[in-house]
């Protein structure tokens, strides 16, 4: 496991987050989601409101030597981060799922034929979509069953165990010889930005960047009106991912690097009346 990965299992980072002293699940162990609660949900205003620091984001490369791909203990460990919203759940692996490419789905019968992890984790009842990226899954629930996290961790953590010790892929080789050049998907990517997303909210004065492209997995950025607007989190979760998704079927992970911490003029400091 690569050191900066080995630190949320070991609790020995400077920013690592500790876990509970009594785990919900014997299974998972549970870590607190990072101190910004939800930056893209903006905060009420107050007169003694401390301006938080700039967030970092961080995506340290996964580099390992043979010999640390070969010391994974037969024990495979596995820790679960509700995000703020607690929209989404993060199941942190202490060994790679799937290096170089993500693989998103929103349905059992998407999994079927391209990821038997996918597959094994929609047999859970609640969980509505999965992404799979390096060493993390993160999960949605549905709507129509909204059990809580708390619920459906225990049967997260056995899943993932169960077909990490069976020879199945975590993802068909089908899928990952179809995807598309990093050059297409950047092309394509950056087309609905400018056809699409970018003349939809410059009414808000806001501006959507896309930073980079990793195997199929994309990078973006929100600034002008964007930045630290509370309804930001709801254009990309219903707008941008909705319109990259169908434009590039074959995207996985979706991330925001922006640090909406620093927005200092949003275009709404909370949530307008029906968006909460």
């Amino acid at each position: 496991m690569p050191s900066w990965f080995k630190k949320v299992f070991t609790g020995g980072a400077g920013k690592a987050v500790p876990e509970q002293e009594e785990p919900l699940s014997s299974d998972v162990s549970i870590v607190d989601a990072p101190s910004q609660e939800s930056p893209a949900l903006g905060q009420p205003d107050t007169s003694d409101y401390e301006q938080p620091k700039a967030r970092e984001v961080v995506y340290a490369p996964v580099i390992m030597s043979e010999d640390e791909q070969s010391a994974y203990s037969e024990e495979v460990r596995v820790k679960a981060r509700v995000e703020g919203d607690y929209q989404s759940c993060v199941f942190m692996v202490d060994r790679p799922l799937l290096k170089g490419s993500s693989v998103w789905l929103p349905g059992t019968e998407w999994a079927k034929d391209v990821s038997p992890l996918a597959e094994a984790l929609f047999a859970i009842e609640g969980v509505g979509t999965v992404l799979i990226h390096d060493f993390t899954v993160t999960l949605t629930l549905t709507q129509e069953n909204r059990r809580s996290w708390e619920e459906i961790m225990k049967g997260v953590g056995a899943a993932i165990r169960a077909h990490l010790k069976s020879d199945d892929p975590v993802v068909s080789q089908e899928f990952l010889d179809a995807l598309p050049p990093e050059d297409e998907i950047r092309s394509r990517v950056s087309k609905v930005i400018e056809m699409e997303i970018n003349p939809g909210i410059a009414s808000h004065s806001g501006v959507v960047t896309l930073e980079r492209v990793d195997g199929n997995s994309v990078y973006i950025t929100m600034g002008g009106g964007c930045q630290g607007c509370a309804a930001s989190a709801i254009t990309l979760r219903q707008g941008i991912h909705t319109a990259f998704r169908k434009s590039v079927p074959e995207l996985g992970a979706i991330y925001d690097e922006t640090d909406h911490t620093a927005g200092t003029n949003p275009y709404f400091s909370e949530l307008p009346a029906g968006m909460a």
